[in-house]
């Protein structure tokens, strides 16, 4: 996370001026052209409107980005409204973890009283798919583009994987849950291989 590692920079002196926290997530929020790289799926919103209004789910987001940053992104999504206040954690709530660390997702798990065999998480990153498989959550890997790696994933080595025993099933699109995951609009938190592992007891 920037924010993070702008604030332990900060703490340990190392920047020339103070970082404010606050500033940055602003500062995006109010300059990033959200238009030129997020688009409104309707398919997604519908997803999400089922998920929460017929199979009753608590939908949380939680993201390493700051939380005015984060609003502006679900807005742009078409999918605020799916998302209490309570319910949406940036980085700044979970300071001085953030994903993919334990403690950050121990954090988000108490505050909206979740627990980890009733939980499914939908990711991008095998980082934080791998600290989810730790703690128990049920996981979906978002893997959009099938080609190399590129950009942070690819930056930082966290490419997606499949097959990593941490994933329990892989969607191309978060909108294709309803069709892949009918199980979840039943109250079935296993999702993929842990689906089937379960229908063999």
């Amino acid at each position: 996370s920037t924010l993070k590692g702008l604030r332990v920079a900060t703490e340990d002196g190392r920047l020339p001026i103070p970082f404010r926290q606050e500033e940055l997530g602003t500062y995006w929020a109010d300059n990033c052209d959200f238009g030129k790289y997020i688009k409104k799926d309707t398919e997604l919103v519908d997803m999400m409107r089922s998920l929460q209004q017929e199979a009753k789910m608590k939908l949380v987001a939680f993201t390493n980005a700051p939380r005015a940053y984060a609003i502006r992104s679900l807005e742009y999504l078409g999918i605020r409204e799916y998302f209490a206040d309570d319910h949406v954690f940036a980085v700044e709530d979970v300071l001085p973890a953030c994903k993919p660390e334990r403690a950050a997702f121990e954090k988000v798990l108490r505050a909206v009283g979740a627990v980890p065999e009733r939980t499914v998480m939908f990711e991008d990153s095998m980082k934080n798919i791998r600290a989810c498989r730790e703690l128990g959550i049920h996981t979906v890997l978002i893997h959009e583009d099938k080609g190399d790696p590129t950009g942070e994933a690819k930056l930082l080595g966290d490419a997606a994987l499949p097959n990593d025993p941490s994933v329990d099933t892989t969607l191309a699109r978060a909108a294709d849950a309803r069709t892949a995951l009918p199980g979840l609009w039943r109250g079935r938190f296993a999702v993929g291989k842990r689906a089937l592992e379960t229908s063999k007891l």
